[in-house]
């Protein structure tokens, strides 16, 4: 069936109750191949955010009918003020503080039969709010279709791209089987990975152990082991996260039921040593977190149960797409086989907010200016 010709007619959902009410009819459309770029477009998840953010967030939730009034798309958005910074040196520099709507994914989710269709009546109705003035996108391959849609017309935003440096997104293509990707890595490469998966279980001793975590009735128990893992993880300095927060496992025990989340735990006997947390939805898996416990961190046993995951879901789910995500960890550049440039986008319209963030393209220079400047300097000092 070819794609609509004329824009979806398009409503803006702002309270929960009415969230709550379309939850199934939005499952049915993101859980459609193709539709969503991942788990955070699923309503579930942005229940969840509400549920857990409340406090500071609303819902801004764009949705998309057809003539007949089914509904074919939607657009995921969260409503809330937003403190936007750039790093400058050891500093930040403070861009924008005020109203944003940040959408939840990249893009709008809708099959791709109705994509274009869903995307300009999304843009036609963000255009017409003229309240709206910050749309960010924080993470999304480039370039971003529903940006390009809002950037036409007389109401349209202006993009302005707000990483600092380059990004990458890295992945590994839908593989037919695993002894397919292995047998692609090449030897040398695939031989080096299984010897250091080898020496990271030698070293931990004959009872270190995966443990796969991915039913309703286990999430209690992955979490309560997460949550001291985590706390010895480099990521709990920069964002302190309890896992065993009621709003956080019933989220994960709804995912856990339709096959949607799976945690990995390498163990050494009752202790966790190392994480992977991922999310399966419309054939894509995506690594959403992985770390270690610093005590283990000379071991390599971050990046050997990468490895050891990767084997595991390409046993389990052949022809899955596995997805790193954005950023330069040396196990995304061994493991991918495929990548795409990606990045972060504010869309803005008026004079003072254009003004704000054009401040971000100098900034940028600046700071590509000493980045270079470092690594030509760590290059001379190792010559």
């Amino acid at each position: 069936m070819p794609p609509p010709r004329q824009p979806a007619s398009c409503a803006i959902v702002r309270s929960e109750p009415e969230v709550r009410a379309l939850r199934d009819a939005l499952a049915r459309v993101a859980e459609r191949a193709g539709a969503a770029s991942g788990i955070v477009q699923h309503p579930d998840w942005l229940l969840y955010e509400l549920e857990w953010r409340g406090d500071i967030m609303s819902p801004y939730l764009v949705v998309a009918r057809d003539g007949q009034g089914e509904l074919i798309g939607y657009a995921p958005m969260l409503a809330y003020r937003h403190h936007a910074r750039v790093p400058l040196g050891g500093h930040h520099l403070p861009i924008y503080h005020g109203p944003v709507v940040r959408l939840l994914g990249e893009g709008v989710v809708a099959a791709p039969r109705h994509r274009e269709a869903v995307e300009r009546g999304v843009a036609d109705a963000l255009q017409g709010d003229r309240q709206q003035r910050v749309i960010r996108i924080q993470e999304t391959t480039l370039p971003n279709a529903l940006a390009g849609a809002l950037a036409r017309g007389a109401g349209g935003f202006h993009s302005v791209s707000a990483n600092m440096l380059e990004q990458r997104n890295w992945s590994i293509a839908p593989a037919a089987s695993l002894a397919d990707y292995l047998g692609a890595l090449g030897s040398k490469k695939r031989n080096d990975l299984a010897r250091r998966l080898r020496n990271v279980y030698k070293k931990l001793g004959e009872d270190a152990h995966l443990r796969v975590f991915d039913m309703p009735d286990a999430m209690q128990e992955y979490t309560t082991l997460m949550n001291p893992l985590y706390a010895r993880s480099w990521h709990a300095v920069d964002m302190p996260t309890d896992w065993t927060a009621p709003a956080r496992l019933a989220l994960f025990r709804r995912l856990a039921a339709e096959g949607r989340v799976i945690g990995h735990l390498l163990m050494q006997g009752e202790r966790p040593v190392a994480y992977v947390h991922g999310y399966r939805m419309a054939g894509r898996y995506l690594l959403d977190d992985t770390g270690y416990d610093e005590a283990f961190a000379a071991l390599g046993v971050g990046s050997s149960l990468v490895f050891q995951v990767v084997q595991d879901l390409l046993e389990r789910f052949p022809g899955e797409t596995i997805d790193f995500g954005y950023g330069d960890n040396q196990y995304k550049r061994v493991l991918a086989n495929q990548q795409a440039t990606c990045g972060s986008l504010y869309l803005v319209r008026g004079l003072v907010p254009r003004a704000r963030f054009g401040v971000i393209g100098p900034v940028r220079q600046v700071y590509r200016w000493m980045h270079r400047k470092v690594r030509s300097e760590q290059a001379s000092g190792n010559g």
